[in-house]
């Protein structure tokens, strides 16, 4: 007889069996609602779901094979690396929030042999707070001779380690107010628009402009950085034309702005198209502030191989300080309205081949003058450029020089 009493004559009850079954419901559960999200490298993600931020590789022996295909896949947050190589033809918008876009193991390259079907640029980037870093551009070319390597269309961009060359321009932006550009550590070599004139860096009306520890030179008959930002600060490049160059300004800043020119080394061919190599003001300032009106030219090294020329000349009623600065070669160090104190002036056969520095007894060494912080930006240069890219910390003994360097001692 069995003993229905007796647990042990079952293996398991009705009621045993329904609690087994709820508890591993619940867990199945938990387990769904707290595992995280995770969204294929290779299909497009919902831009609305919140998602794991991927890392797209690209290269030839990667599932993606272009950048193109990449920014068509991406999301914001995401990063982007491209395998060094060249990569022709290939054209991207980036529309992605928060986005990197890196060259790893050396830069790529982003090459156009063709007119770009775009009308643009190689790369056209219009989301917020990109960057993008080891990356070339070459060969940009479009029928209104207006191609550009980057297309800039609202949103911070900061570039790094970045090189633009022989491009009809390296990057171009629109008007954007609330936009900002900041350059660090790049090359812009040999813009060039046939019938006409290019700009080696051409900045629209953005709030602000950063370009430091970068290398432009040999623009076409335009301006080698043309800016029009609310607010510029151009520290620690070096920015020259070449032997028999025809390039106008180095730095032009049509519409004023609040502007800070610091610690460059600066050069001018003998066959420049314009002998000054500062221009402030000269398409108006309408709509500009007193605050926005205002230009620090401070420690830069201007080699002059003109037989005249200008530093600066400010064509507006606007504040200019042109302090501490050393030319080798002729010319003035300003023209116009403004305040010009403690700069040098030597025969440009006193320069050392290749040197940025005061000679010893050219009254320049231990000879800045202190100047007080202005806009809340320190007048005292910390840095120099440090070929062929970045920058170094400025090694002072004693007072500072004269001039973007310190002169060897």
């Amino acid at each position: 007889m069995t003993d229905r009493n007796n647990r042990n004559a079952y293996p398991v009850d009705l009621r045993d069996l329904l609690a087994r079954a709820s508890l591993l419901l619940s867990l199945t559960l938990l387990v769904a609602l707290t595992a995280p999200a995770y969204a294929s490298p290779y299909t497009p993600a919902n831009p609305h779901t919140l998602s794991k931020a991927t890392t797209w590789l690209v290269g030839p022996e990667r599932k993606l094979k272009t950048p193109g295909e990449a920014a068509r896949l991406a999301k914001s947050g995401d990063t982007v690396e491209i395998d060094a190589g060249v990569y022709r033809n290939d054209y991207a918008e980036w529309v992605q929030e928060n986005l990197t876009i890196r060259g790893v193991g050396g830069m790529a390259h982003l090459q156009s042999t063709e007119l770009i079907p775009n009308g643009k640029a190689i790369w056209i980037v219009s989301g917020n707070n990109t960057a993008i870093e080891n990356i070339e551009f070459s060969g940009a070319r479009v029928p209104d001779t207006n191609g550009a390597g980057i297309r800039h269309e609202g949103g911070n961009l900061t570039l790094r380690n970045t090189y633009f060359h022989h491009n009809e321009f390296s990057v171009l932006t629109g008007a954007y107010p609330e936009a900002s550009l900041d350059i660090l550590s790049s090359r812009f070599w040999f813009q060039k628009r046939e019938g006409t004139f290019s700009h080696g860096i051409y900045v629209g009306a953005l709030k602000r402009f950063t370009l430091t520890g970068s290398h432009i030179k040999g623009t076409d008959r335009g301006h080698q950085i043309k800016s029009r930002a609310l607010q510029n600060h151009i520290l620690y490049n070096r920015i020259e034309d070449v032997a028999g160059g025809n390039s106008s300004r180095l730095v032009d800043l049509p519409n004023c702005g609040l502007s800070f020119i610091i610690g460059n080394d600066m050069q001018q061919a003998e066959s420049t198209e314009n002998i000054d190599a500062i221009g402030y003001g000269a398409e108006g300032c309408d709509g500009r502030s007193a605050r926005q009106r205002r230009l620090f030219v401070v420690n830069n090294t201007f080699v002059n191989e003109a037989l005249n020329g200008t530093l600066v000349k400010n064509h507006t009623d606007g504040d200019v300080l042109v302090a501490n600065n050393l030319i080798f070669g002729g010319g003035y160090f300003l023209l116009g309205k403004g305040v010009q104190e403690n700069n040098v002036s030597i025969n440009l056969g006193f320069r050392q081949p290749g040197s940025w520095a005061a000679p010893a007894d050219a009254g320049a060494i231990d000879a800045a003058l202190a100047l007080p912080e202005e806009e809340s930006v320190s007048l005292v240069p910390v840095m120099v450029f440090d070929p062929p890219l970045g920058t170094a910390p400025r090694a002072t003994e004693g007072p500072l020089d004269i001039g973007s360097r310190e002169a060897p001692r």
